[in-house]
Formats: C-alpha cells, sequence, structure tokens
C-alpha cells in the first residue's frame, strides 16, 4: 500500500516541539494544513488521549476547499501521535497518520517525522489524481510552519 513520509529538523529542543505541535488548539492560527483540529469525543478533557475520536479540517497545499476527516486516535505518548481515519469504510479508504518527535544532539535540536499509509479500494485512483503528491506537499508545509513557530518559540525562552 502507499505510503508518505516526511521529516524536517527543528532548532529548537524536544520539548518546545511537544509544546508547539501538542496545542491543536493554536492550529488555526499557524498551520497551513490542518486549519481546524478539534475533539469529537471527549471534549471535557482538553488533552488527546488514546480513543478519542477528532474533527480536523485539512486544506491541501494549492487548494481552495478543505475535507473534514474523523480520525480516532489509536497510540499517544508525550512524542507521538498515531490516529487513523476512513472514508465511509476502511475497505473504501484509509489513512494511518503518525507523526514521531526525537531528540537530536543531546536534545538541543528535534527531528520531526509525519508519515502516513494509505490503503483501501480508492488508493489508486488517488494516486492516479496526485491527490497523494498533494498531500506530501502538505505534509511539508506543515512541518514547515511547526519549525518556524517552534523556533521562535525557543527564541524567546
Amino acid at each position: 500500500m502507499p505510503s508518505i513520509q516526511t521529516n524536517i529538523i527543528i532548532q529548537a529542543p524536544p520539548e518546545i516541539v511537544k509544546q508547539k505541535f501538542f496545542d491543536y488548539q493554536s492550529y488555526p492560527s499557524w498551520n497551513p494544513f490542518m486549519v481546524s483540529f478539534q475533539k469529537y469525543t471527549n471534549k471535557t478533557d482538553p488533552q488527546l488521549n488514546e480513543g478519542d475520536e477528532l474533527q480536523i479540517d485539512l486544506k491541501l497545499k494549492g487548494m481552495n476547499h478543505t475535507s473534514t476527516m474523523y480520525p480516532k486516535i489509536l497510540r499517544k505518548t508525550d512524542s507521538s501521535l498515531v490516529w487513523k481515519g476512513a472514508l465511509v469504510s476502511e475497505w473504501i479508504f484509509y489513512g494511518t497518520h503518525s507523526f514521531a518527535i526525537e531528540p537530536l544532539d543531546g536534545g538541543v535540536r528535534t527531528l520531526f517525522v509525519q508519515s502516513e499509509q494509505f490503503g483501501g479500494l480508492l488508493v489508486y485512483i488517488l494516486q492516479l489524481f496526485g491527490v497523494f503528491r498533494k498531500t506530501q506537499e502538505s505534509f511539508i508545509e506543515f512541518n514547515e510552519a511547526l519549525k518556524d513557530e517552534a523556533e521562535k518559540l525557543a527564541h524567546q525562552c
């Protein structure tokens, strides 16, 4: 099955990257890809938890419209997040999206990795229409925006 992986080195400690990444309420102010990100279930707890269902509006790079998805968090640690979303049913289309925050150089810098594995019947049709290329460009745009935000925050400390 097709997959996408992107990564970026951020000139900030992992703690600052985690702080910015897990502050999903601030995404609309800086995130060009996930323009709206909120919890769909368990709304009383602002933390992201395994089992929580999300409502995320995505805007692919170069597109004018957004698409809404409702993934469920499969795994969350202090340095990673994994969710899975499906279109109608997994046999039609699904994606398992992962984020990882890894220390570099003794915690002075951070490696941020974002990836997604896709499956289902629509995968090959979406490949033909260039959706995965646009998705990869959007991941890169997200990574660069996170880098800018984390590095700004690191310089303020």
